[in-house]
């Protein structure tokens, strides 16, 4: 039945529409040497010396009524600069060739000129934070700056953490120098990585992803290839880690952030009290991975399982997932909760916005790229399996968001982070449950099990990354710099928290830090949990009543115009009780037993 279905989409797609698998890129510029690349840098420097001339020193603030004249000018200089993005045109094309070094030197060059650019009126948010706490109230209560207010209360609240302004500037240009340049020497020297398997070189994004589908020689030999690969370059991530972990260590103090992770909580706009009680009451609950992942060893045949087993399939779904199966499978779902989503998809593959297919010197998992009104951009490493499937669904629920996020004004465009992941994963439970309509009773019990390990790797997993990096920045300001034997360690440690005994953690699996991007993107592992439990309730939402499509539909069209609590309190979900992430938990171990059930002998 799974197989007839696939065949009839993609005989169907075939007829009705020619998929681009590669990156169109001349939807931003024509090439490196188009003459529009200098023109829009000009017009984003000219635009911000004029903004800056009419009001820098112009006690703008000075009451509501100029306030909003200025906030009108600022909005539709945000409109103009939401359109240009020049530097974005060559960090995009050394994501897909990190040995282009020409475009990641423009890329450096042009983004240098623009944060120059963007500094020019960075005194304006600064300004705006200097209003006196007891005036805050009237700029808040005047009606023409009633649309403006979420962001503003958000400039007051982030006030007392700003720097003077040179400072600031400073900041923005030593960035650049500071973390992204480590950053991407890093991403670089991995994307070039490659390890032999079966007499071919597979670039090591490809290799990690082949892991769980094989079989138990081949999952351990890729496994312990790529551990190698991570060990023997560990050295330069040592000093990157080091690098960037101590920036941030110095721009946290000057700041006055008390806690390594303060900065990222604020800017995703969650409440500091409630993510810590969040990230403790999963660590609380590890004991739930533990329950699983000793079924997963019962499963697999064994005692004691290895790191490199920790994904590995119980039993073949024997349909293949590959690109034009995904797209046809994703378009009929989309179709169905709502056909805006389903032409959205359509034209991301009709223009060529989604690149498709590992290759080396691409940068390894998925993204998505969205910025203001520029076309939104899918970077994939698709390998024909159902996780791939599911990683598209991930990243087009991240595209939809930010594209109906776009119907806000150019100040709530986009979304926190801790909104983007509840959008990725609700899209991704989408597909996961019409893919289970159409399997054997056998196959859905190893999609039950297959769904259950991806909720204890987004949920579980990534909190333990939290603990394990906010422990690496413990120790690095502690100490000022820690070995690479250190840092590899420290992860074996926190690995270990939430696998529990079944799965035997070497030292050398600890050198996975080397490949883990996101403890590069201090602390944002906290959302993939947060969002996992908040897209779970969306489902079930949607389940029980499919018109609650609407509301979902409200919720990934909100952009920033509201905190993430405020959003999804709208829809009638409220994150701000413990019950109801215990309640998303306690679905989990439902799970667990309904699989112990199905596969007690």
């Amino acid at each position: 039945m799974a197989k007839q279905l696939v065949i009839k989409l993609i005989f169907w797609y075939s007829e009705t529409m020619k998929i681009k698998t590669a990156w169109n890129l001349k939807l931003l510029y024509k090439s490196g040497d188009d003459p529009q690349i200098e023109k829009d840098l000009r017009e984003i420097e000219q635009r911000c010396e004029t903004f800056e001339k009419k009001y820098r020193g112009k006690n703008s603030m000075a009451s509501p009524k100029k306030l909003a004249t200025a906030y009108d000018d600022i909005e539709k200089l945000d409109t103009r600069l939401s359109q240009l993005e020049p530097a974005w045109y060559f960090a995009l094309k050394t994501d897909l060739d990190s040995a282009d070094s020409q475009s990641r030197a423009l890329a450096t060059k042009y983004g240098q000129r623009m944060t120059e650019a963007f500094n020019r009126i960075k005194f304006f948010g600064l300004e705006i934070a200097k209003i006196d706490p007891k005036r805050q109230r009237a700029f808040l209560a005047y009606t023409p700056l009633k649309p403006h207010v979420y962001a503003l209360t958000r400039i007051f609240k982030q006030a007392k953490f700003n720097l003077p302004e040179g400072e600031e500037q400073l900041k923005s240009l030593l960035k650049q120098t500071s973390y992204s340049m480590w950053i991407d020497v890093q991403g670089k020297l991995l994307s070039q990585q490659t390890i032999k398997h079966h007499d071919k070189d597979l670039p090591i994004a490809e290799a990690i992803a082949k892991i769980s589908d094989s079989s138990k020689r081949d999952r351990r030999e890729i496994h312990n290839k790529v551990n190698a690969v991570l060990k023997s370059i560990s050295h330069v991530a040592e000093g990157e880690i080091n690098a960037v972990y101590s920036y941030k260590k110095v721009m946290d103090k000057r700041r006055g952030y008390e806690k390594p992770y303060s900065s990222t909580i604020l800017g995703y706009e969650n409440d500091e009290h409630a993510i810590e009680n969040f990230v403790t009451l999963i660590s609380k609950n590890f004991k739930i991975a533990h329950r699983f992942y000793k079924l997963h060893t019962k499963l697999l045949g064994e005692k004691k399982i290895t790191l490199a087993d920790r994904s590995a399939q119980i039993g073949e779904i024997k349909t293949k997932f590959d690109f034009p199966a995904s797209v046809s499978i994703l378009q009929s779902t989309l179709n169905k909760i709502d056909p805006e989503y389903a032409t959205l998809f359509e034209n991301f593959l009709t223009n060529g916005q989604i690149d498709v297919y590992p290759k080396k010197g691409k940068k390894g998992g998925a993204y998505c790229w969205g910025s203001g009104r520029l076309p939104t951009f899918l970077l994939l490493n698709h390998t024909d399996d159902l996780r791939s499937l599911e990683t598209l669904a991930h990243e087009m629920g991240h595209a939809i968001h930010t594209e109906l996020s776009k119907s806000q004004p150019p100040a709530y465009q986009g979304h926190s982070i801790a909104t983007a992941e509840v959008a990725s994963t609700f899209f991704e439970q989408i597909i996961s449950a019409e893919v289970e309509k159409h399997l054997s009773p056998k196959e859905k019990v190893f999609l039950l099990h297959n769904k259950i390990m991806g909720d204890i790797s987004t949920i579980f997993r990534q909190i333990a990354c939290f603990n394990f990096e906010l422990e690496l920045h413990q120790k690095i300001r502690a100490a000022g710099q820690i070995s690479k034997e250190e840092m590899a360690n420290l992860m074996s440690k926190h690995l270990k928290s939430y696998l529990g005994e079944a799965v035997e953690v070497t030292p050398d699996d600890g050198y996975f830090f080397v490949y883990w991007p996101h403890i590069r993107n201090f602390f944002y592992v906290y959302t993939y949990a947060y969002g996992q439990l908040i897209s779970r309730a969306l489902y079930e939402k949607w389940q029980a009543d499919p018109s609650y499509a609407k509301k979902i539909k409200q919720f990934l069209s909100a952009g920033r115009s509201m905190s993430p609590e405020d959003i999804f309190k709208s829809i009638g979900i409220d994150t701000s009780k413990p019950a109801f992430f215990e309640a998303g938990l306690k679905g989990i171990e439902r799970d667990i037993i309904e699989l112990e059930r199905l596969t007690r002998s």
